[in-house]
């Protein structure tokens, strides 16, 4: 169960809340305000995601300088 992702939904100066809010749940349906508690762990695992992401893209692209460095000049 602790595998499940989570989903966070952060909103900004809405029309009925001039106020930035970060909701989160195990699914769109289920979303719930997030304590002060909750917002600074959720901080925490957004930016591991980030990081996350960042390294895997800057992975994709030295595979990509690798394949266009040994691919045919001519091609063919």
């Amino acid at each position: 169960m602790k595998n499940t992702p989570r989903i966070y939904l952060l909103t900004l100066n809405s029309p009925s809340h001039k106020a930035l809010r970060l909701w989160t749940g195990r699914s769109i349906h289920k979303l719930r305000h997030c304590s002060v508690k909750q917002i600074g762990s959720a901080l925490v695992e957004m930016q591991k995601n980030v990081d996350d992401l960042q390294e895997q893209m800057r992975t994709l692209k030295q595979v990509k300088e690798q394949l266009a460095s040994v691919s045919p000049a001519g091609g063919g």
